[in-house]
C-alpha cells in the first residue's frame, strides 16, 4: 500500500548490480500491483458497456446463435444500476438498444436479438463508433465506459484503414470510453483486432470456435467487474529521453499527447506491469548526480478520483564484469524479459507464416524453443505452435502467433505469478487471468487437442 491507497508500486531490476563492460542494457520492471480488497461487492465502480456485434454474412448460423446467447449471458451478470447498449452492423449500423439500464434492458434484449439475421458486408469501424457514441455522454464521472466489440470478418467497408481507426479508438480512450476485442474463426483480421484493443486501452480475446466465445465474454466481465484503478499513465522522467535510443519501453502500450504511456485498468488481486530497458552505460554515467529514472502513475479509483504514485530507480553499485557475471537473476523480471523478446521472435515467426516460408519459421520455432526451455507456461505454448506448424496450419498459426505474443506481451498478471504451470490450476482462477496454451480455446478444451 502507497499512500494510503490500495495500489503496490513495485521497481525492480534484473540484477541488483552494474557492470560498465557488461554489454547488457539495465532491465527494468515496474509493476502495479491491486490487492484483493475486503470491500462490499457493491462497491466497485459503475459500469456503462455497449456490445457490438457483426451480424455479416459469415456470422450465420452457429456463431451469431452464440453471440446473441452471450450478450444475454452479459446481461444477466451486469447490475441493474449499469447500463448497456447493444449495436449489430453489416454494411448498415443498426442500435438494437439505446443506452438504457440493465434493469430495463433485460426485459427489452431478448425480444430484440430474434430479430437479427446475418447478412451483408463488415462496416466494423461504423459499428465501432456508434457503440462508442451511445457510451460518449455517461464517460467518465466515475463509469467504466467500454465498447465489446465482436468480429468474425475482415472489415471491408466504410473505414478499413487500421492506423486510422486506431486513431480514433486511441482518442475516445483518452475521453474515457475504452475498447476490448472479441474475434471468432479464422477469417478476422488479428492484426486490426488486437490494435484496436491495444489503442483503447482493453482486451483483446479470440474463440476458434462458437463454443469458445464465452469464455471471452466470461473475461472480458470478471475484468470489469473487478476493477478498482482506470485511465492508468506513466510518465518516465529520465535525462536519458534526449537520447530516445537509450529507453525502450518493450510492452506495446501506445503514449498520449502528454509522452504518458497508458496502461489497461487494473482489476483487484491482479498487477499490469512495465517492461523497461536503460542503456547500463548511460546509468554508470548518470546515476552519481541525479535519478536516473523516475515514474509517475496517474490513476483513477472507482469513485473517478485521481491519485499520484512515484518510484525511482535507486543507486546501484557498480561491480566488475566477472562479479555482474556471477550475481544472480531476478527470477521475474529475468522472466517477463524473456516471454517479451519470445513475443517479438513470435511475431517475426507469424510474418513468415503469412508467407508460407515455412524454413523461416523453423529457424524461428528453433529459437523459441531454446526460449522456453526453463519456462514451462511457453514450453506448453511453443509445443502446440509445433504442432501447428508440422500440420502446415497457417489459418491458426498466424492466430495464436499473434494472440500468444499479445498475451507474453502485455497479459495482466496473477499477484502471485510464478514460474509453475498447470492448466488445471489456471482454470479455477478468473478467466481474464489465466495464462492459456491455446489462446482460441476455452479452458476446458486446453488438453484436448
Amino acid at each position: 500500500m502507497i499512500n494510503g491507497k490500495q495500489l503496490e508500486v513495485v521497481l525492480d531490476t534484473r540484477k541488483a548490480v552494474l557492470a560498465s563492460n557488461s554489454g547488457e542494457s539495465l532491465d527494468v520492471l515496474l509493476r502495479l500491483r491491486a490487492p484483493v480488497q475486503e470491500i462490499d461487492a457493491a462497491a466497485r465502480a459503475q459500469l456503462a458497456v455497449s456490445l457490438v456485434i457483426d451480424r455479416s454474412g459469415s456470422m450465420s448460423g452457429g456463431k451469431l446463435d452464440e453471440a446473441k446467447r452471450c450478450a444475454l449471458d452479459l446481461l444477466s451478470r451486469l447490475r441493474d444500476g449499469d447500463w448497456v447498449s447493444v449495436v449489430t452492423y453489416d454494411d448498415e449500423i443498426e442500435v438494437l438498444l439505446e443506452t438504457m439500464s440493465v434493469r430495463l434492458a433485460k426485459t427489452l434484449l431478448p425480444i430484440r436479438l430474434d430479430d437479427i439475421r446475418a447478412g451483408g458486408t463488415t462496416n466494423l469501424h461504423g459499428g465501432w463508433l456508434k457503440g462508442a457514441e451511445t457510451l460518449a455522454p455517461r464517460a467518465g464521472r466515475g463509469i467504466v465506459s467500454r465498447v465489446i466489440l465482436l468480429s468474425d470478418g475482415q472489415a471491408n467497408h466504410g473505414l478499413v484503414s487500421v492506423e486510422d481507426i486506431c486513431a480514433q479508438v486511441r482518442e475516445l480512450a483518452n475521453a474515457g470510453v475504452t475498447t476490448s476485442t472479441v474475434g471468432i474463426g479464422f477469417d478476422f483480421n488479428e492484426e486490426l483486432m488486437t490494435a484496436i484493443a491495444t489503442a483503447g486501452q482493453g482486451n483483446s480475446w479470440y474463440g476458434q470456435r462458437a463454443e469458445d466465445l464465452a469464455e471471452s465474454f466470461d473475461a472480458e466481465l470478471g475484468f470489469l467487474n473487478n476493477l478498482v484503478w482506470q485511465d492508468v499513465r506513466i510518465h518516465l522522467e529520465t535525462p536519458m529521453l534526449s537520447h530516445m535510443g537509450q529507453i525502450k519501453v518493450r510492452n506495446d502500450y501506445v503514449q498520449n499527447a502528454g509522452r504518458q504511456y497508458c496502461l489497461p485498468a487494473i482489476a483487484q488481486g491482479s498487477e499490469v506491469w512495465m517492461a523497461i530497458s536503460l542503456s547500463m552505460s548511460e546509468v554508470i554515467h548518470l546515476q552519481d548526480n541525479r535519478s536516473v529514472l523516475r515514474c509517475t502513475i496517474l490513476a483513477k479509483d472507482k469513485e473517478g478520483i485521481q491519485h499520484e504514485f512515484t518510484v525511482s530507480l535507486p543507486q546501484m553499485p557498480v561491480v566488475s564484469l566477472a562479479e555482474y557475471q556471477l550475481a544472480p537473476d531476478n527470477e521475474l523480471v529475468a522472466r517477463r524479459f524473456n516471454e517479451v523478446e519470445a513475443a517479438d521472435i513470435q511475431r517475426e515467426a507469424r510474418l513468415f507464416v503469412r508467407d508460407r516460408n515455412w524454413s523461416a519459421v523453423e529457424r524461428l520455432m528453433i529459437k523459441l524453443e531454446d526460449r522456453s526451455r526453463e519456462n514451462p507456461w511457453l514450453a506448453e505454448t511453443v509445443s502446440y505452435l509445433r504442432t501447428l506448424l508440422e500440420r502446415r496450419d497457417h489459418e491458426a498459426m498466424e492466430k495464436e502467433l499473434m494472440y500468444s505474443s499479445d498475451k507474453l506481451k502485455n497479459r495482466v498478471a496473477d499477484l502471485n505469478d510464478t514460474i509453475m504451470f498447470c492448466m488445471s490450476e489456471e482454470a479455477v482462477k478468473p478467466a481474464f487471468m489465466r495464462r492459456k496454451v491455446n489462446q482460441g480455446r476455452n479452458t476446458e478444451s486446453q488438453n484436448k487437442e
